[in-house]
């Protein structure tokens, strides 16, 4: 029997931006170094799960917790006004 795992994805909607320290060092303008910074935003999650009732309870859970974004692309017909949501087999 081959073992299945499963990933759930989902894209979050209203995320703030966070501030976040690369780690690269540089030179400011008054000639001291300091730790370069930049604002990202975290609006995807990802999650592995073995069975297909586990997914769907970590999505309950998201859903009570976030927002979940919807498409906003008309062109996109399949992911128009639907949740931004992907579940796939990884093995």
């Amino acid at each position: 029997m081959m073992n299945k795992i499963y990933r759930l994805t989902v894209h979050l909607a209203d995320v703030q931006k966070k501030d976040m320290q690369t780690g690269k060092r540089i030179k400011g303008a008054n000639g001291k170094f300091h730790i370069e910074s930049k604002r990202k935003i975290f609006n995807t999650l990802s999650f592995y799960e073995k069975d297909h009732d586990a997914i769907m309870k970590r999505l309950a859970d998201i859903r009570s917790k976030h927002t979940i974004a919807k498409g906003t692309n008309p062109e996109k017909k399949d992911k128009y006004d639907k949740e931004l949501i992907n579940i796939s087999f990884v093995k």
